[in-house]
């Protein structure tokens, strides 16, 4: 289940009186040639966690926009500066071997010209990451990491038609 909030703000004061984790979600855009294209990455080998953009906690003291700049240099190797909020959300989930709820900041970043279009990652010295670039309008992304690109997707129109 996905709730949206009205401000990252209210997001913040709403996780801080649940004593929710906070997590980012960064969702990196480049001009494809048949459209825009989204960062997503698959864990190399496959441990069955699917399709997934980067995205990690918030630490204590840190905000939320720090936070996306964070992991994305960590998971991805970009450092990209200036993301731009889309939308904050709370998470709640039944998994397989746990319920989880958490307070979500989707940021959008634009790769530089020059980006490659796929390259593997070392992240935390113990995990590769593959990425990719994936259509826009259905990037295969598993778990609630899609729960925010309606607004992006109303950012990147309003974008075009500025």
């Amino acid at each position: 289940m996905v709730t949206f909030y009205d401000t990252p703000q209210e997001a913040r004061r709403d996780a801080a009186a649940r004593g929710l984790r906070e997590k980012v979600v960064c969702l990196v855009t480049r001009a494809g040639s048949s459209g825009p294209e989204l960062l997503v990455f698959d864990h190399v080998p496959d441990g069955g966690a699917g399709v997934q953009v980067v995205a990690g906690g918030v630490e204590p003291g840190e905000t939320p926009e720090r936070a996306a700049t964070r992991e994305l240099h960590e998971e991805s190797g970009l450092s990209l500066t200036r993301p731009t909020v889309l939308t904050s959300y709370r998470w709640e989930a039944q998994l397989p071997e746990r319920f989880t709820r958490q307070v979500c900041h989707a940021y959008a970043l634009t790769a530089p010209a020059g980006t490659p279009d796929t390259w593997d990652h070392l992240a935390e010295g113990r995990y590769t990451f593959r990425f990719r670039w994936a259509p826009l309008h259905a990037p295969g992304l598993d778990w609630e990491m899609d729960a925010a690109l309606p607004h992006l997707n109303q950012l990147l129109h309003k974008e075009l038609q500025a």
